[in-house]
């Protein structure tokens, strides 16, 4: 089924969080120098900011073909992510190769490891009230989806999100998050713009309790989780109603 995710919603992703423990080196060279390195592996990566506030510093591919690279560098946490990739396989390979550099310019080590995150992110477009769609897809006859029966109910909040434990030691866990991005605004006028309504899957390793691997060998073992517990616990009882409830109101 991995293969086919992007069948599945308008846009699609795969992410990988690294939070550290001890703050990411600030000097310029150092960064420069992980930048540098990545865009020799990926050399459609120029698009270069750093906030002068905050020191956050990123890089990206141009976002004009609707798929692209980015990374990501703040004081506790490295991010990157590959926007609607041919298949998942590239996403992760990317994911891999920054884990695989960071060690060498960040000096980045599971001994200062906080969490790891892979994250699966399906986005659909639809335009209309979203927490009425999750509440009509998602909540089905459940004492919560009933509040819609209330005279002149319009669904204001209907956020989903549930996190479960899914190791022994209960150090990795399983979130899934349904985020509906209707306003307030939109919901009292009843015009409604296009948005992303998302879904994400989100397997988080969090340090302790055990030696770990090297990240990016942590980072496969999370993969071969998470792609078994979206298959078997996210496909159908998830995505495949949020699909079918955009098609009925479109």
């Amino acid at each position: 089924m991995s293969n086919s995710y992007s069948a599945l919603c308008d846009d699609f992703y795969i992410n990988m969080r690294l939070g550290t423990q001890m703050k990411l080196p600030t000097d310029r060279a150092g960064i420069i120098a992980f930048f540098e390195r990545l865009q020799k592996l990926y050399p459609t990566m120029v698009n270069f900011h750093q906030d002068p506030r905050s020191g956050e510093a990123s890089v990206e591919e141009a976002r004009e073909s609707n798929t692209y690279r980015w990374l990501n560098m703040e004081a506790n946490r490295l991010s990157c992510g590959y926007v609607n990739p041919p298949t998942p396989a590239d996403a992760y390979d990317y994911n891999r190769n920054v884990l695989e550099t960071a060690p060498f310019y960040l000096a980045v080590s599971p001994i200062d490891m906080d969490y790891l995150d892979v994250l699966w992110g399906f986005d659909f477009t639809y335009k209309g009230n979203h927490h009425e769609l999750i509440a009509e897809a998602l909540l089905g006859d459940s004492p919560m989806a009933r509040l819609m029966d209330a005279p002149h109910a319009k669904g204001v909040n209907f956020e989903l999100s549930g996190i479960v434990t899914i190791s022994e030691d209960s150090r990795q866990h399983a979130r899934v998050w349904v985020e509906p991005r209707t306003s307030a605004a939109q919901i009292r006028t009843g015009e409604y713009s296009e948005e992303m309504l998302s879904l994400y899957v989100i397997i988080r390793q969090w340090s302790g309790g055990r030696k770990l691997p090297e990240l990016h060998e942590l980072q496969a073992q999370l993969i071969d989780v998470g792609t078994k517990f979206i298959d078997d616990h996210v496909v159908l009882p998830f995505l495949t109603p949020i699909r079918a409830a955009i098609a009925r109101r479109n």
